[in-house]
Order: C-alpha cells, then structure tokens, then sequence
C-alpha cells in the first residue's frame, strides 16, 4: 500500500521544464488540503535520493490534469501529514 499524504499550508515550489531544468522565477503551488502519494516506482527526475516523488490524488473524477512533485524528506515532514 502507498503511502499518502495531505498538504497542510499552501507549498511553492520552483518549477522545471519536461528536460529537467530550473525555469527562473517561475513556481508551482502545491495547495493546502490537496491528496499527495508516493510513488517509489517512478525515476526521480529532479531531485535525488534525498526526495520523495509524490502524485496528486484528485477529489473528484472530473479532474483531468495529471501532477507530480519532487519534494526533500525535509519539506514532506513540514509541509504534509500522512493520512491513515
């Protein structure tokens, strides 16, 4: 069973192109009460061993986009709290 989680405060982090590189400037906003879970089977293209690649859980169906983050160990324990 994978592990998810909840945002518990709105999150921004920096975004990066399809190739993996730092676009300046520019940020995602991870919002609060959004569904997070991990995903351990996909190549972290961001971050390194230090990261957590966590898929978003929509609430509804009718969501169609699909969103990943890469986030540090560090972030997950402050910004997420995992649910039961």
């Amino acid at each position: 069973m994978k592990n998810k989680y909840i945002c518990t405060q709105d999150l921004y982090i920096e975004r990066y192109d399809a190739d993996g590189f730092l676009i300046e400037n520019k940020y995602f906003r991870v919002p609060k009460d959004s569904i997070w879970e991990e995903d351990t089977e996909s190549i972290k293209l961001i971050g390194s061993n230090d990261c957590i690649h966590l898929d978003r859980v929509w609430k509804t169906k009718k969501a169609k986009t699909w969103q990943w983050i890469e986030v540090t160990k560090e972030t997950l324990l402050e910004y997420f709290a995992q649910l039961k």
